[in-house]
């Protein structure tokens, strides 16, 4: 990793809601509001985007822990502003908390463990499993 990334360090970002992020994509049944797996996928590349600047030439970060609490509704057209800052950083393991607005108030709030991996030694194990499971 080069550069510095240090505790404290934050973004925001806005996303506007639309109706491929809804609930009721995943089941006829569910509301017309932001859905969970949306949720979750904004907290997590919002973290990806607050590393990208520091990672070196070949690593890349996964996540390896996700835990989030889905406390509010957000209708489909709101703006959402999700704010992700770096807690702790041990070696290559970078722990952040996520939060989550509609335009009224806070909807989520979690936490997002990723690990720096070598790019490369990360697509030769996928590699290896596609082979075993092709024959």
């Amino acid at each position: 990793m080069k550069n510095k990334l240090e505790p404290g360090m934050f973004i925001e970002k806005k996303i506007r809601t639309t109706p491929e992020m809804a609930a009721s994509r995943f089941h006829e049944s569910s509301p017309r509001v932001l859905s969970s797996p949306s949720l979750i996928t904004f907290m997590q590349t919002s973290c990806v985007e607050l590393m990208a600047p520091f990672l070196e030439k070949g690593e890349m970060a996964v996540s390896i822990r996700i835990e989030m609490s889905h406390f509010a509704s957000a209708p489909i057209g709101m703006t959402l502003t999700i704010r992700t800052e770096v807690i702790k950083i041990e070696g290559n393991r970078i722990y952040f908390k996520v939060q989550a607005f509609d335009e009224m108030e806070e909807i989520a709030s979690g936490y997002n463990d990723m690990f720096i991996i070598d790019e490369d030694r990360f697509k030769r194990g996928i590699r290896r499993k596609l082979e075993k499971t092709s024959k």
